[in-house]
């Protein structure tokens, strides 16, 4: 059982670490809304740059094998969309039926 007790820490601690990973895709989601309907200007704003930059590199990477994926879809961008969908649903269902399969079989 305390195999089970790690696993279950070691859970925990993944989803809290995506729960803030969400918040940077949103995050990043938001300033790049705000930069394409000129809300901010990242030219003018070295600290809105500055973070665009920093989003932009935490999140692109994971975004663009979903782009390579999904059809194109014109001016609309689905990938962050899918991806929050997956960390949020897909994730989670993953780990528990890791854990079914592993500890809840022992008996």
């Amino acid at each position: 059982m305390h195999a089970a007790l790690v696993y279950l820490q070691i859970t925990n601690l993944l989803m809290v670490i995506l729960d803030i990973y969400t918040w940077i895709i949103l995050a990043y989601c938001l300033i790049t809304m705000a930069i394409s309907f000129g809300v901010v200007n990242p030219q003018s704003n070295r600290f809105i740059q500055s973070l665009a930059e920093i989003l932009a590199r935490l999140v692109e990477p994971v975004l663009q094998p979903i782009r390579n994926i999904l059809p194109p879809t014109g001016m609309m961008d689905f990938s962050p969309l899918i991806l929050l969908l997956a960390i949020q649903y897909g994730i989670p269902f993953i780990l528990k039926s890791i854990f079914r399969a592993f500890f809840l079989s022992q008996g």
